[in-house]
């Protein structure tokens, strides 16, 4: 029998599992699209709309389009919210990762350093060349670490997406590692929270 949150007996709809299988899907893509590729691309974008999306998906999809407004089981409650941490914060790392998989290795150069403006204010934006002669961005501001032309360690791509990044790959190794655990993580307890609500709600 439908109940609302607080615990009290409705006249709402009950979930049904087909809405319980399209919704979670939605669920994961979403978070996947987000979290996962988004920040690979870009790790402060993918972080900030992965939460948003996060907190979208359990007000619209879980609650209205799963659960139609009845009231949501407390373990669901407790693995989405940590499902969403666990995403959130792998999404930070996500593009560094991506780099140490996929990217390579080289000694490039210090190219320029210069001020930039944005809606804060100005601020210091360094740039390097790296090992194929194509110059980019470091992804995040601030003053080059060494004079023009100084010969550094990088990892890098030939798009150039989410790097480069100053150093070897090894040093990048705890990215690797917080985004393994944090995507294993999110998802397998995002599995949990569909397997239960599933069991204990379908008609």
């Amino acid at each position: 029998m439908a109940t609302t949150d607080s615990g009290k007996v409705s006249d709402l709809p009950a979930p049904t599992r087909s809405r319980m299988i399209i919704g979670w899907l939605l669920v994961l893509l979403l978070a996947a699209l987000t979290t996962s590729l988004l920040g690979a691309l870009d790790a402060g974008l993918g972080g900030v709309l992965g939460v948003i999306a996060l907190i979208l998906s359990y007000h619209l999809i879980v609650r209205r389009l799963i659960l139609r407004r009845n009231a949501v089981p407390k373990q669901v409650k407790v693995c989405y919210t940590l499902a969403s941490i666990a995403l959130a914060v792998s999404a930070v790392y996500t593009s560094p990762a991506r780099l140490v998989a996929f990217g390579k290795e080289g000694v490039g150069s210090i190219a320029y350093q210069d001020r930039q403006q944005s809606s804060h204010g100005t601020y210091l934006q360094c740039y390097v060349q790296d090992p194929d002669g194509n110059v980019d961005q470091l992804p995040s501001g601030g003053a080059c670490p060494h004079p023009d032309g100084t010969p550094v360690t990088m990892v890098y791509t030939a798009d150039g997406i989410g790097g480069p990044l100053l150093g070897a790959k090894s040093s990048y190794t705890y990215a690797v590692v917080i985004c393994a655990v944090g995507e294993l993580t999110g998802y397998s307890l995002m599995v949990a929270a569909a397997v239960i609500t599933g069991r204990r709600l379908a008609t």
